[in-house]
């Protein structure tokens, strides 16, 4: 919730725009209430979940899966410091190959084909129909 929280503070501070006309921000913005959202969805539910407290170790490594959340927190620092350098196209084909690999573990062709068609489907929306600047990246694509 507060790395959300972050990214709407920084969203907000790069102009939202509305959204017919979205600033530079407006993406980060609701991306982070999105992360805000699902983090106290997650909360709650842990909650409300009883277990007894030889278990809690267990739960904390097995079930919350730990070492896939840190390295995706990391693989999303490291695609937000090199999203200007890499691009949208490029940049986002890249993190949900990853994110498809390692969370939840897909085929390599299902991973690609997904990775493509989502970043396109987001290109279309973002670029094409809302007109919104996205980097191209060293390779000048997008």
């Amino acid at each position: 919730m507060v790395i959300g929280g972050w990214i709407c503070y920084g969203g907000y501070n790069l102009e939202l725009g509305t959204l017919h006309d979205p600033g530079s921000g407006f993406m980060f913005f609701w991306l982070g209430v999105i992360m805000i959202g699902l983090s106290l969805n997650l909360f709650i539910r842990a909650l409300k979940i009883q277990r007894i407290p030889g278990e809690l170790k267990e739960v904390f490594w097995n079930e919350i899966r730990i070492f896939k959340t840190i390295s995706v927190l990391a693989v999303l620092f490291l695609y937000a410091s090199l999203f200007t350098f890499l691009g949208f196209i490029l940049g986002n084909i890249l993190l949900l190959i990853f994110l498809f690999k390692v969370v939840e573990p897909q085929t390599w062709v299902k991973a690609v084909l997904g990775a493509v068609i989502s970043t396109l489907t987001a290109y279309t929306v973002f670029h094409l129909l809302l007109g919104t600047q996205l980097p191209k990246g060293f390779l000048g694509i997008g």
